[in-house]
């Protein structure tokens, strides 16, 4: 391993010269020569500076840790990630990423290494939008797509509400009237609640009532939808649209829609929510969704939380609605 006295050597100056050079420190006290033949020497030794070791001088490394919450198996990881990553990497920031998983007593025992790695901040990163507990001896800390379980703990959330509003807004502005809602028969779920607030608002707002007979839950699948979906557009006076709670729920509209002869968007139109590639751009046609503000949201908090401008509030991020060939006016 390249040391400082190993730079120091080759470049003819002291180990203090070659630690004023590298940590960024000699102007006004190296000159620039000097700075310079350190600089060569370093680039040709290949010495990398022991982040760890400065940082327990400077009491800071400029580490961020992140503990997910099986974040890294769900379709979602790449953009939060990628969003963690880059805006830590132009703050000057590196990442330790690790997972957490749903044991308490795992979860400790990651927070513990973390703290052992002296990282300056901690990001829960948590798979759905959800209360996340925090352990109370954590200061620098935040919570990705969710929110702690006590006061002051910054975190970062899509603003479920105000996007199923839009969802439906789409439609209404298409012309429908009678639209269905299918979602998820979970009611502990956060979204689910949120969504269908959302869900019955915009037609308050247009004048219409909100019908529970138009509303039905299943499964969050394609199987499971399918069903409900099924049971939904079998009614004597079917709706001719429908908001489905996530994009695999409306891939089970699909098929509900395929059995009984209804052209997408012809007969029906169809929405739905998280807008997982996978499925969204797939289907024939492809799915009109509103799409989860992973990249935004992690990227915010990242920011905010080295920044030191978090407030410990959680803020709601908007949702973008992804137009495509699922819906249009009735017939």
């Amino acid at each position: 391993m390249v040391t400082l006295a190993d730079v120091a050597d080759l470049a003819g100056v002291s180990t203090a010269t070659v630690s004023l050079v590298l940590s960024g420190k000699a102007t006004g006290r190296v000159g620039a020569q000097a700075s310079q033949r350190v600089r060569d020497a370093a680039e040709e030794l290949g010495y990398v500076r022991d982040a760890l070791a400065g940082g327990l001088r400077s009491q800071r490394t400029r580490t961020l840790g992140v503990i997910s919450e099986q974040v890294l198996s769900t379709p979602y990881a790449v953009a939060m990630i990628e969003a963690i990553v880059s805006a830590s990497r132009e703050l000057g920031w590196s990442v330790l990423l690790t997972e957490g998983g749903a044991d308490r007593e795992q979860t400790r025992q990651v927070l513990r290494e973390l703290q052992s790695r002296r990282v300056d901040a901690i990001v829960y990163a948590a798979m759905y939008h959800q209360e996340v507990e925090v352990d109370p001896c954590l200061e620098s800390v935040a919570v990705l797509n969710g929110f702690a379980d006590r006061p002051g703990v910054a975190g970062v959330v899509p603003d479920e509400r105000l996007a199923a509003r839009r969802a439906v807004e789409h439609l209404l502005e298409l012309g429908h009237r009678r639209i269905g809602h299918i979602t998820y028969d979970q009611d502990s779920t956060i979204a689910v609640g949120l969504r269908l607030q959302g869900y019955r608002e915009a037609l308050e707002e247009a004048g219409l009532d909100y019908r529970e007979e138009l509303v039905v839950r299943g499964a969050s699948d394609p199987a499971g939808s399918e069903a409900c979906a099924h049971a939904l557009l079998s009614r004597p006076d079917p709706p001719s649209a429908v908001f489905c709670f996530n994009d695999g729920m409306a891939a089970g509209a699909y098929r509900a829609a395929a059995r009984l002869g209804l052209s997408i968007p012809a007969d029906l139109s169809v929405i739905g929510f998280d807008d997982l590639k996978l499925i969204s751009t797939n289907l024939a046609p492809a799915l009109t969704t509103m799409r989860l503000p992973h990249y935004e949201m992690a990227a915010w908090l990242t920011r905010a939380v080295i920044g030191k401008e978090t407030e410990g509030r959680t803020v709601l991020v908007p949702c973008e609605l992804i137009a495509r060939d699922s819906t249009a006016p009735p017939p």
